[in-house]
C-alpha cells in the first residue's frame, strides 16, 4: 500500500444523532486527508434508539473487520458495538476500539435507554482477548453518563481510561465539532505497526 497510515476506521455515532453531527464528519476528512479508509456507520431512528435494529445496521455496514480495523464509538454506540463485536470477534481480532462515554448499565436519569441496555447482554472475556487496544474516555462533566458508569464500562473492557476535562457529552453543542486530540491518538494507533517491522 503506497498510505503511510493503514487500517479502517468505522465510527458509530451516539444516540440522538447521525453520521453528519458532532465531529464525525471532521474526523472522516481528516483521516481521509492522510489516506485511510472510514466509514461512518448510520444506526437507524436514533431519537428511538432500538436495541435489535442498531444490531441489523452493524451487521450490514461493519464487514471485513480485520486486525488492521480500527472502530470509535459514542454513547449508546458503545454498548450496541461492544454486543456486536463480541459476536463478530469469536474467529478474528481488531486493531483498537476507542470508547467515548460508554455504559452498559441502567443510566438513572435516562430510563429511555433501560429497554435497550436489557437487551444487549453480550461475553466481555472476548473482547478483552480481541480488542488488541481498548481506550475508553470520559468527560469530567458529562451531562447525559454518569462518571462512575463510564468507569465501569472500561474496567469491563480492562481499557486505557482518557479524561477529557470538561468535554460534555462530546457533541458539537459541547464545543466538540471537532475532536484533535482523538485525531492523535488515532494516528499514533495506525502508525503502530510501521515501527514493528
Amino acid at each position: 500500500m503506497s498510505h503511510n497510515l493503514s487500517g479502517k476506521v468505522f465510527i458509530m455515532h451516539s444516540e440522538n444523532a447521525d453520521p453528519e453531527q458532532h465531529w464525525y464528519l471532521w474526523l472522516d476528512h481528516q483521516l481521509k486527508r492522510l489516506g485511510v479508509d472510514v466509514e461512518r456507520i448510520f444506526l437507524a431512528d436514533a431519537n428511538h434508539p432500538d436495541a435489535e435494529v442498531w444490531q441489523t445496521c452493524l451487521e450490514a455496514q461493519c464487514n471485513n473487520l480485520n486486525d488492521q480495523s480500527i472502530v470509535i464509538a459514542h454513547g449508546l454506540s458503545c454498548l450496541a458495538t461492544v454486543r456486536f463485536l463480541a459476536k463478530k470477534l469469536q474467529q478474528t481480532n481488531i486493531k483498537a476500539g476507542l470508547f467515548l462515554a460508554g455504559f452498559n448499565e441502567r443510566v438513572p436519569q435516562h430510563p429511555e435507554f433501560d429497554a435497550f441496555v436489557q437487551a444487549s447482554s453480550f461475553e466481555s472475556g472476548i473482547l478483552r482477548a480481541n480488542i488488541l487496544r481498548r481506550i475508553v474516555f470520559f468527560s469530567s462533566n458529562d451531562p447525559v453518563v454518569p462518571v462512575p458508569l463510564t468507569f465501569k464500562f472500561s474496567h469491563m473492557l480492562n481499557a486505557q481510561l482518557i479524561e477529557v476535562a470538561q468535554a460534555g457529552h462530546f457533541r458539537a453543542e459541547d464545543g466538540y465539532a471537532e475532536f484533535p486530540q482523538l485525531l492523535d491518538i488515532l494516528q499514533t494507533l495506525l502508525k503502530a505497526e510501521l515501527n514493528r517491522t
